[in-house]
């Protein structure tokens, strides 16, 4: 049996992988791990940026703040723009936002769940100045090659609810077997949903583009560096938000 993914390993280990799916209790000489590098350049072609002075998603002024950036950075990116979210009220609030502040400015903006996912898509393809505002299933399986999509922002690192009940059953399994779920399920499990987000940017390996984080404990706390290392290698820019645009329009210039 091969197993091939872009989203096997978790901070540098395929350990989550081989749990989650058993493979961990088979003999250890009858398996067999190996990575292989992208062939994309993401060195040169992709630049990542963090702005340094927003609210921790846990301040009440987190989700005001991101509307505000967000209508900035799919400015400085002239649309052309994904916008992933965790939280559909959080998408809802931050589309309409958008839209009262950026409409006239001819950049479209679509949301998902106004229309059918291949739909949506095709617009988003067609319309090389339009932007996307999705959530669940866009962050993985969206392929937009080309300028059409040259920025992709994640708004919130994608750690699964809490309440969601077999989520919870695996972190009381763990819990109650002396570990840690927070470690060994919530970081690995975000950090997989995390890079296939990214992921959507480069689908070929003519395409440029930015990713903007807008959490920013990915900085902050110690579990950040562990997202930071499970991406490939980039330009980086972690500065003040002004500093992440004039950067960004650089870049894309």
């Amino acid at each position: 049996i091969v197993c091939t993914s872009a989203t096997l390993k978790t901070a540098g280990t395929f350990d989550f992988w081989l749990k989650r799916n058993g493979a961990s209790l088979a003999d250890e000489q009858r398996l067999q791990c190996s990575e292989f590098p992208s062939p994309f350049p993401y060195k040169s072609n992709v630049l990542l940026t963090v702005p340094t002075d927003i609210p921790l998603p846990d301040n009440a002024l987190f989700q005001q703040t991101i509307e505000e950036c967000i209508v900035k950075y799919i400015r400085a990116s002239n649309g052309r723009a994904l916008v992933l979210f965790t939280s559909t009220e959080s998408l809802r609030s931050a589309c309409d936002y958008a839209r009262n502040n950026i409409d006239a400015e001819g950049i479209t903006i679509l949301r998902q769940g106004e229309d059918d996912r291949f739909r949506l898509l095709e617009s988003f393809k067609n319309d090389t100045s339009s932007v996307l505002f999705a959530t669940s299933s866009f962050w993985e399986g969206v392929d937009v090659p080309g300028e059409s999509l040259s920025h992709v922002i994640i708004v919130k690192l994608p750690f699964c609810v809490p309440n969601d009940p077999v989520f919870a059953a695996r972190c009381e399994a763990i819990e109650h077997g002396g570990g840690n779920s927070f470690m060994e399920l919530s970081v690995p499990d975000a950090i997989i949903s995390f890079r296939q987000g990214f992921g959507r940017l480069l689908r070929r390996g003519s395409d440029c583009g930015v990713v903007t984080i807008l959490d920013r404990r990915i900085l902050v706390k110690r579990y950040g560096s562990l997202f930071l290392e499970s991406i490939p290698e980039t330009k980086t820019c972690f500065e003040p938000m002004k500093d992440t645009l004039i950067r960004i329009e650089r870049f894309l210039s």
